[in-house]
């Protein structure tokens, strides 16, 4: 099988894992210090460049993140980040592209580690990209630029338009995944002013949605208080730091804390402006792309052993800020247990969100959407992804079949935008005004209604605000 591919960024030659063929750290991008992404050019190299081949079996450098600290890490971190990983069937095929990108709060992550490592065994071409984290890619400094990592990701997914043909893609049929804040990067990435999103035909939202876009205030508030916990005059010196010292600054500011919320897309009017809503509204209209969402039964059940008073005078304050009051006093009644605090906060911070994000899209436009409920892994946030990774003979007996079947609906999604399993004949519901979704249990795949499962009115769209 043919190895090597010749790009806009360079020639590369690929390694063959599993019947497919990898091409790791393949730059797609430049990273300065808070600044958006700037395009690779092979050429300000030189001619000779252009053809030079590169052996790309190694994964590049991996974005700023607390690993990065390590000294007996093997793996390199740094600003300029900017590489993806492709694992295709056949560079000389035309298969389905998914290109995922991952979650971690924000803070962590890199394609050095896989989320959805199942897609490397279908026939689909799995890319993952890098994007800068905390500070690095979403801060707001003063001086800098805003909304640094979603300019990543989007010149991630020009690279790939530019180039599908070389390693073997279907630039007509791009998919867009991503658990936690890699799903809500997908989000914010369709509600964006960027054309480039209107390439998309697909996009699968795994314990994540639109609730984490700010305002400016908020983004600019997170990046004053990490300087202040610093003693640092102004956001503006953050230049001056070296990068490990930027990413000191800021574990710093955030121990003891839990600030998975605490960055994420801006409302800049540049990338991202005030009408967000009406722009996801329109690129539904001129797409006609489709969406599927999914959400934990108990999202945030790994928060059941912090003790009540941590869990309501930290916790809650963490996730949500100044709607924190907000959000218990809408979905908590007086007297509640500790389990009780724990299933709020999953339901606030991911199943309503998801809910309210489906139910927008259906009732603003012909949005075709697909959601899914998960009760696997104790419906535990990304118990889907988990589930889906699995090597089959380590799942429980029961999970076995459940996994194959969800599997084949999440692929032929991928493949054709209808979520249908031909062996169970099993066809998942649309989400319209029935609100039909997918269950997906330890031992059970079924379509329930979710109708009485209602978010309060007044449930605010974005869930972090200071």
């Amino acid at each position: 099988m043919k190895k090597i591919i010749k790009t806009t960024t360079g020639t590369y030659h690929g390694v063959m894992d599993h019947s497919h063929v990898d091409f790791l750290g393949i730059p797609f991008g430049y990273g300065r210090r808070f600044k958006r992404a700037e395009e690779f050019s092979i050429t300000k190299f030189g001619n000779n460049e252009v053809n030079k081949l590169h052996y790309s079996v190694h994964h590049g450098v991996q974005p700023m993140q607390d690993e990065a600290l390590n000294q007996e890490n093997k793996v390199t971190f740094g600003e300029n980040c900017l590489n993806l990983d492709i694992c295709t069937p056949d560079v000389d095929g035309k298969y389905p592209i998914v290109i995922e990108f991952y979650g971690g709060g924000f803070l962590r992550g890199g394609n050095y580690k896989k989320q959805m490592s199942w897609l490397d065994h279908e026939s689909i071409v799995h890319i993952v990209p890098n994007y800068r984290l905390g500070l690095f890619g979403w801060g707001k400094i003063e001086g800098g630029d805003t909304n640094v990592g979603l300019s990543d990701q989007l010149m991630a997914i020009q690279w790939v338009i530019d180039n599908a043909k070389s390693f073997g893609g279907d630039v007509k049929n791009i998919s867009l995944i991503g658990l936690s804040a890699g799903a809500k990067s997908i989000a914010a990435l369709m509600a964006s002013n960027s054309v480039i999103l209107d390439r998309i035909s697909k996009i699968i939202l795994f314990s994540g949605g639109v609730q984490t876009i700010r305002d400016l205030a908020t983004a600019e508030k997170v990046s004053d208080f990490i300087c202040q916990e610093n003693h640092i005059k102004s956001s503006k010196d953050l230049f001056n730091l070296t990068d490990d010292g930027l990413q000191l600054v800021q574990n710093h500011a955030l121990d003891g804390h839990l600030p998975t919320t605490w960055f994420g897309p801006v409302i800049d009017n540049d990338l991202i402006s005030d009408d967000w809503q009406d722009k996801l509204l329109q690129r539904v209209d001129r797409t006609d792309f489709k969406t599927l969402i999914s959400a934990g039964s108990d999202e945030l059940e790994e928060l059941k052993s912090l003790n009540i008073n941590n869990l309501e005078n930290n916790t809650l304050t963490d996730l949500f800020g100044k709607n924190a009051a907000v959000i218990q006093k809408q979905l908590l009644p007086d007297t509640y247990s500790k389990k009780d605090f724990v299933q709020m906060l999953g339901n606030a911070m991911y199943t309503l969100p998801a809910r309210k994000l489906a139910d927008f899209l259906i009732q603003k436009s012909n949005a075709e959407i697909y959601c899914n409920y998960a009760k696997v892994f104790d419906g535990q946030h990304g118990g889907v992804v988990k589930f889906l990774n699995t090597t089959n003979g380590e799942l429980n007996i029961d999970y076995r079949s459940n996994q194959t079947h969800m599997i084949n609906l999440v692929c032929e999604f991928i493949m054709s935008g209808k979520p249908y399993d031909e062996t169970i004949k099993y066809e998942w519901p649309v989400y319209d005004s029935d609100r039909l979704v997918l269950e997906l249990d330890s031992d059970d795949l079924k379509s329930v209604s979710i109708i009485n499962q209602r978010y309060p009115k007044d449930f605010p769209w974005q869930s972090y605000k200071v």
